[in-house]
Parts: structure tokens; C-alpha cells; sequence
């Protein structure tokens, strides 16, 4: 995978050196955020120019932490560049909408790559579980899920990726457990609700 993310501009290799070693952090990392650039998207060029010179500054300079954080070299290299033409009393938005345009795109190839090389999420030969031991594993995650129990939650999800159910949807459930590992307690609860 470390080559297709350089490709996409991100050097995996310095990430992972920043991440101790711990390459899997570094990918969970890189999800969670390209996840919440794909969902709500980054401010639009027209919301930009509306901003206040130091609001738009702060902006730009969180986006510019987090993706040198990540090695998302190409992006924080044209940030870095937005960031020295507001301090310089002339925010260049040129450059932003150049921003706008490549980093969702780059934001969703990243997070179909990652996906894509994910391990497969049905163990073959997995055992069917019941109904009963289904419904019973969702009420602890939802607990877990409203008491933010991170470590507890994430023990649940494993067990509900490692079977088949006799009367869940499969796709349903595991879309459950993405929320739930990326952190969307909220909607991950919202979706066990419309399950009862």
C-alpha cells in the first residue's frame, strides 16, 4: 500500500516513523481523517473569502498540522504555501480552490485504497451466531457506545466482524462496527435504534 499512498502524495514511510512504528495507528489515523474529509468536506471557496483574515488563517493552519502529522506531503506543501500568503496580509485563494479540487479527490482515493487492503472482514468458515446472541452483543455496544468506552467497544465489533447471523444483514452490521471503530458513537447508536 505504501506505494499507491505515495502516489496520492503521502510518504507512509515518514508517517510511520512519527507514529513509532506503529504502522496500523498510522492507518487508522489516516482513515479517521480522510473519513471526516469525505463526509463533510473542507470549506468551500466561497466560504473561505467569507472568513475573517484570522479565522481563515487558523483554518488553514490546523489542516496544515494534521497533514504534516500524516505525511500528506503534497497537501501540506500547498498549505504551507496558503498559510505564507495570509500572513503576509494577502490570502492567495487561487491556491485554495486549487486546494478544494485535489484534496477531497485525493481524501476518497486514499480511503478506497485503505479499504480495499483491509483484511477480509468474514473469517471463512465463520460460525453463525443467533438472533438472541446478535441482539444481546448490540445491547453491550450500545452501552459501551453511550459510556464511550473505547477499549470495550472495540472487543464487541471483533466479534460481531468474526460471525455470520442467522437474522441480521451482515453489510448492516459491519456498518455499525466502522462507526463505532471510527469513533461515530452517535451515529453508530443511531443506527442500532433503527435496528429494534
Amino acid at each position: 500500500m505504501k506505494d499507491e499512498l505515495k502516489r496520492l502524495g503521502i510518504d507512509a514511510d515518514d508517517a510511520i516513523r512519527r507514529f513509532a512504528g506503529k504502522e496500523a495507528l498510522f492507518i487508522k489515523s489516516l482513515k479517521k481523517f480522510v473519513v471526516d474529509i469525505t463526509t463533510n468536506g473542507v470549506k468551500s471557496l466561497d466560504e473561505a473569502m467569507a472568513m475573517e483574515t484570522e479565522d481563515f488563517g487558523k483554518y488553514i493552519h490546523g489542516l496544515k498540522g494534521v497533514t504534516a502529522n500524516l505525511s500528506m506531503t503534497d497537501a501540506n506543501k500547498l498549505l504551507i504555501e496558503i498559510e505564507q500568503t495570509v500572513k503576509a496580509g494577502a490570502a492567495d485563494f487561487s491556491k485554495y480552490e486549487n486546494f478544494c479540487t485535489m484534496f477531497p479527490l485525493i481524501s476518497f482515493k486514499v480511503l478506497s485504497l485503505i479499504e480495499a487492503e483491509e483484511v477480509p472482514l468474514v473469517p471463512i468458515g465463520a460460525a453463525t451466531g443467533s438472533e438472541a446472541e446478535c441482539r444481546e452483543n448490540l445491547r453491550l455496544l450500545r452501552e459501551c457506545l453511550e459510556r464511550g468506552m473505547a477499549r470495550e467497544c472495540d472487543e464487541i465489533t471483533k466479534k460481531l466482524r468474526a460471525n455470520e447471523w442467522d437474522y441480521f444483514e451482515k453489510a448492516l452490521l459491519l456498518k455499525i462496527c466502522d462507526k463505532a471503530d471510527n469513533y461515530d458513537y452517535a451515529g453508530a447508536l443511531e443506527m442500532i435504534d433503527d435496528l429494534r
